[in-house]
């Protein structure tokens, strides 16, 4: 069974869980023994569970069978960033990040220092407000573009990578 399918049978066997146990809370109303008797709350109850577990199937076929959310892309944007001059920020490359996608910055596994990541070039300057990365780390942020961010290091000749995955060619 898929993740989906399975998480659909999950909450499907919750919300009856819940309607049961909360049938059982409330006083026995007599009927006759071929028909189940509700009160209005257990039957808008029921009711919601029906209409939630269509919208859990139709979320579940948005673009396709077996289509992940958020769509597999078609490409990736990467960008290798050089440190030219210590105590210097380098404001990234405009890098568009689509919905639902992480920008990853990468420090380069040769890398002999540190690169510092900030959301400003005063910043990326100032060890309190940056993000360091020893070679081979990285740090994600989800946020529309990678030239909202900066970076700087400890060593000249040092490389942060920058990459994004992108929809469309």
């Amino acid at each position: 069974m898929s993740d989906d399918k399975t998480a659909l049978a999950v909450s499907a066997t919750a919300a009856i869980a819940a309607a049961i146990a909360l049938l059982k809370t409330r006083p026995a109303t007599t009927a006759p023994s071929s028909v189940v008797a509700l009160d209005e709350a257990a039957l808008n109850l029921l009711i919601a569970i029906a209409a939630g577990i269509e919208d859990l199937n139709q979320n579940i076929l948005v673009g396709g069978v077996g289509q992940g959310w958020p769509p597999n892309c078609d490409n990736v944007e990467i960008a290798r960033i050089p440190i030219t001059a210590l105590a210097t920020a380098t404001r990234l490359p405009a890098i568009a990040v689509p919905d639902g996608f992480t920008l990853i910055i990468k420090a380069w596994p040769t890398n002999a220092g540190i690169i510092y990541v900030a959301r400003s070039d005063p910043d990326a300057r100032n060890i309190n407000q940056v993000v360091p990365l020893i070679p081979n780390d990285f740090v994600g942020f989800n946020i529309k573009n990678a030239d909202k961010l900066y970076i700087s290091g400890t060593t000249v000749g040092d490389f942060a990578t920058v990459l994004v995955e992108q929809r469309g060619g």
